[in-house]
């Protein structure tokens, strides 16, 4: 655990300012410790690396191409007025097929029935509803 406490300061120490007294422990830590010293030598070196690192560059005028895009998107609308839209599509898309599909049935029972009467080629029944009713099922 203390070990873990005395590399936290030492990362710390590249960024923060330290107390005092963290500064005391710390310098002591590494007087005695080999494998700290190695590792704040490590550190260092990692931190030379990045900043020694050849940046490179966005094209021209990036910042103002992000920004351009970003306002051009399309504002996203609420997922109520996404989902009324949806199930209007479908609704209409089921509507208009299962249209078709009952005016081919019917034509259909025209065709095929050709001494059907045109009530029973569109279902169309003098059955009244208490008659419906009391028709047994089995």
């Amino acid at each position: 655990m203390r070990k873990k406490r005395i590399l936290k300061l030492l990362y710390r120490s590249f960024d923060d300012d330290l107390s005092e007294e963290e500064i005391r422990l710390l310098e002591k830590e590494l007087k005695v410790s080999e494998a700290l010293r190695r590792e704040k030598e490590t550190i260092i070196a990692n931190r030379k690396a990045i900043v020694e690192y050849p940046s490179r560059s966005f094209k021209p005028f990036f910042a103002e191409r992000v920004i351009q895009r970003i306002t051009s998107m399309p504002e996203k609308k609420n997922s109520a007025e996404v989902f009324y839209h949806t199930l209007k599509a479908v609704f209409w898309k089921t509507a208009i097929i299962g249209a078709v599909c009952l005016i081919a049935l019917i034509l259909f029972n025209i065709g095929v029935g050709q001494n059907l009467p045109s009530e029973e080629a569109f279902y169309i029944s003098d059955l009244t509803y208490e008659e419906i009713t009391q028709i047994p099922l089995f």
